[in-house]
């Protein structure tokens, strides 16, 4: 498939997942819209993106059913990323309700409306809750208990409604733990990584809940956002798939990696405290579905993700502190 003539609209598109998949979309020269309420999106993150191609951005919420509507004339396909993330939904579950699944329902509405080809749309390993079997694949039953992977399911069913009514073709991603440059490290949701590089810089042990055994399955968003184009070209649709690297890392690992790629081996040692209640001990995804059906294999190690995360790290909070 070639984008040179698409335009491309993606939800949270500022946002860690969503500003990727932009710069992918430019390097295959798509005319890009953004739509992002920002929130926890940032406009650095599209700098590289409109510096080097067609850039249009629309600051609104994804339930402002007349902006979506608005925004998506003329568009040929979407990318869904935008979202309420998972412990603001615990705190508030009525916002999992409006953001992640009217929102969504609204979105694919104004897709139908619109004539848009295809929707690549950002699902999650949540909707599996604690895994019955590990890896968890595909045919894996929901477990989910949190207001989040709820949204979720109820999200994958509607493409899948849509799909059958309407004939709007989509592929649906149940990432595992994504993380890379432009996550956040100052907003109060961040992820265990960012909680860990911020003790870390302090000259703090970074805290890990439990015994350090659990587990997470981390994917290096560029991989993430090569996933989501290689769905886009591809002749597959109602399908869901795992982006996962298939690897196992228990958060001790994790701790000892950054502290000893910080530079700090031998001054730190991570600290246990009691384990948060009701979050996942264990995520491993097996990768196989999207290899088999799209070609798509991570390519970044662990340690060279983590450099690079830690690089941006750096570089972001020196421009900010000379500004």
């Amino acid at each position: 498939m070639d984008l040179r003539d698409a335009t491309v609209l993606v939800t949270g598109g500022a946002g860690l997942v969503g500003s990727h998949i932009v710069d992918e979309l430019i390097k295959d020269s798509a005319r890009v819209l953004v739509y992002d309420s920002f929130i926890r999106g940032k406009l650095e993150h599209l700098e590289w993106a409109r510096q080097n191609g067609e850039v249009r951005i629309v600051e609104a919420d994804i339930r402002d059913r007349a902006a979506l509507r608005k925004a998506l004339s003329g568009v040929d396909y979407v990318f869904h990323e935008a979202a309420a993330w998972l412990r603001l939904c615990q705190e508030n579950p009525r916002l999992s309700l409006e953001v992640n699944i009217t929102g969504t329902f609204d979105l694919l509405e104004a897709c139908v409306e619109a004539g848009v080809k295809k929707i690549i749309a950002a699902s999650s390993s949540s909707v599996y809750g604690e895994g019955l079997y590990l890896p968890t694949d595909e045919k894996h039953p929901f477990n989910n208990d949190l207001f989040y992977g709820a949204a979720k399911i109820a999200n994958e069913q509607h493409y899948r409604a849509f799909y059958k009514k309407y004939g709007l073709d989509f592929v649906a991603f149940r990432y595992l733990n994504v993380y890379g440059p432009r996550q956040p490290y100052e907003a109060a949701y961040m992820d265990v990584i960012m909680h860990f590089l911020n003790r870390i810089d302090a000259g703090q042990p970074p805290i890990v809940r439990g015994d350090g055994s659990a587990t997470v399955d981390l994917v290096y968003v560029g991989d993430v956002a090569r996933a989501n184009i290689l769905a886009l070209t591809s002749t597959v649709t109602d399908e869901f798939f795992n982006v996962a690297s298939g690897v196992e890392t228990s958060l001790k690992d994790l701790a000892c990696l950054l502290i000893k790629l910080s530079g700090k081996e031998g001054k730190l040692e991570p600290l246990f405290e009691p384990m948060d209640g009701g979050l996942v001990t264990r995520r491993w995804g097996d990768p196989a579905k999207a290899r088999e059906l799209l070609g798509f294999v991570t390519t970044t190690p662990v340690e060279e993700g983590m450099r690079r995360v830690i690089d941006w790290r750096e570089k972001t909070k020196s421009a900010r502190g000379a500004s």
